[in-house]
């Protein structure tokens, strides 16, 4: 039989029987029915559920169960005797009665598609009803930004459940709302939700599990991991949208490291939030949830943060690095770590510094190149594999105008945009057509011009004058920006988009384009609101 939530089933027996499937007439038992076969969570059976025979018949008239499913069955249970089970039959939901948002609208970029949401036809009883067929109109409802809503606003419902996909508000506001109606069901409101301006980034920074970057007006935004406290606001764990860094700070740069985040103001005064493993902060301390100051009072042109320690250049040209030091990777002539910022030896002037995953690179204002630290891979590019503690000069005796130091590799730009690169390049990285590991620079393969380099973990990245983007080396996380597989020379990243800067991360890539958009492509959570996998073309950055 089928029946209805909340609806009486049809009057039916149960006979107490002999051996032989005969009525015992003058059987007075009394019956228990239950549910034997419930495949709806919290479904129940109503009415009287015991009844005493009569002439050895137990007559059930006033019997419902208010969950709609399929495969149900009831058993017949009494005293000493064996039990029965019904036949299979279904519960189908009753009269379509109101609508309520099954998935609510999220957070959303003015202008932009709203991630997707859904609207549920129910009964009385809550049970979707299936058969519905009466088309849902959504609107909106607390409009604080005055915003219009565009896109298909009317869906028919598909097994009770209209899906809504492609709308959007032009406004930004705090404390929207839609409402949905259909007919004569009651309507429904949707959960508050947020409509933003989108972002317009002057650069952006790639970490390994987590992205920052820097808005036009000098705002932090991070995204990704927060277990370290990484993305400098303590209210949440993992965000897959740009979230504010806290204490309302402007800020001129910052970077992504592992697990934690440096930044300079317009003043020079730098900042550190996230892990303090090692003192790679810089700060006093354990873990920072929000930014403190690098201890020290030195005034910095740049920070850079890195796997495990963090490096930055004083206004005045000296560089000083601190955290981690066990491969030499501060430059300060020992491999003793410290949390407060120890100068570089050597007495070098330096234009910028680029640390890497267990060394440093950076490069002079003279235009010379040097590394120190780990060297395992040549990644010092000094023509040999012995670790430094103090900065050696990168072979080659090129005037560089960029480096990069990545996770077992570097690279950098000569004064003419040629690219080199060093160190490990069992994935390609170098961009030279091999495979081969080098300790010394190796042109990267193409003869093109290139303005900006950036290394990852095991991919580099580059951008022309004209703002064309190409990456090489691993690809099996699709942090190259295609679909091709890992590429010992550039290829160019799909979508055909202008950037103005690109940043080689662990997992991913991260680039600006010249209107200030941010993109991402690579695995991991991006920014784009999902919450990770791959995406093998850029995704924007709202």
């Amino acid at each position: 039989m089928t029946t209805t939530a909340v609806t009486t089933i049809p009057t039916f027996q149960v006979a107490v029987q002999d051996f032989a499937g005969n009525t015992v007439e003058g059987a007075t038992n009394s019956v228990f029915l239950s549910i034997a076969t419930n495949q709806v969570t919290g479904a129940t059976l109503d009415g009287v559920t015991t009844v005493s025979a009569v002439n050895g018949v137990a007559t059930f008239s006033n019997i419902s169960i208010g969950r709609a499913g399929s495969g149900y069955a009831l058993i017949a249970t009494s005293t000493s005797l064996a039990s029965t089970v019904s036949s299979i039959f279904d519960v189908n939901a009753g009269p379509a009665s109101k609508l309520v948002f099954s998935a609510q609208p999220g957070t959303a970029y003015s202008g932009g598609a709203m991630s997707p949401f859904k609207v549920t036809v129910l009964d009385v009883l809550d049970n979707t009803v299936t058969a519905a067929t009466s088309a849902v109109t959504v609107a909106i409802g607390t409009n604080p930004g005055g915003g219009t809503l565009s896109g298909t606003t009317t869906v028919a419902p598909v097994n009770g459940v209209a899906n809504f996909s492609n709308l959007s508000i032009n406004n930004a506001g705090s404390g929207y709302t839609l409402t949905a109606t259909a007919g004569n069901l009651v309507p429904a409101t949707s959960g508050v939700f947020t409509v933003r301006a989108p972002l317009v980034f002057s650069v952006v920074n790639a970490g390994y599990f987590h992205t920052c970057g820097v808005t036009t007006r000098g705002a932090a935004y991070c995204w990704g991991d927060n277990s370290a406290s990484q993305l400098g606001n303590p209210s949440v764990s993992v965000s897959s949208l740009p979230i504010q860094v806290s204490g309302g700070l402007t800020f001129a740069s910052v970077v992504a490291g592992r697990d934690h985040t440096c930044g300079v103001n317009s003043s020079g005064v730098a900042y550190c939030w996230g892990s303090n493993n090692q003192g790679r902060l810089g700060t006093t301390g354990g873990t920072g949830t929000t930014p403190a100051p690098v201890l020290g009072s030195l005034t910095f042109a740049s920070t850079s943060a890195a796997y495990a320690h963090t490096c930055g250049v004083a206004t005045t040209g000296e560089g000083y690095c601190w955290g981690d030091n066990s491969t030499g990777a501060l430059g300060n002539g020992s491999t003793t770590g410290t949390t407060l910022p120890g100068a570089i030896a050597g007495g070098l002037s330096f234009a910028s510094i680029s640390p890497g995953r267990f060394f440093t690179c950076g490069r002079t204002t003279a235009g010379a190149a040097y590394c120190w630290g780990d060297n395992i891979d040549g990644e010092l590019g000094d023509g040999t594999q012995t670790r430094r503690t103090s900065p050696v000069a990168v072979s080659g005796g090129f005037n560089f105008s960029s480096v990069s130091a990545g996770g077992f590799h570097s690279c950098g730009l000569t004064t003419a945009g040629a690219a080199y690169c060093w160190g490990a390049n069992a994935a390609g990285q170098f961009g030279d057509g091999t495979l081969i590991n080098s300790s010394v620079p190796k042109a990267v393969s193409g003869g093109r011009v290139f303005v900006s380099i950036s290394a990852g973990n095991r991919h580099t990245c580059a951008l022309t004058a004209a703002g064309a983007a190409y990456c090489w080396g691993d690809n099996s996380t699709g942090a190259l920006g295609g679909s091709s597989p890992t590429s010992p020379v550039p290829i160019a990243v799909s979508g055909g988009l202008t950037f103005a800067s690109i940043s080689g991360g662990r997992f991913h890539t991260c680039g600006v384009t010249t209107a200030g958009a941010a993109y991402c492509w690579g695995t991991g959570i991006l920014g784009d609101g999902s919450t990770g996998g791959t995406s093998l073309a850029p995704v924007p950055i709202r």
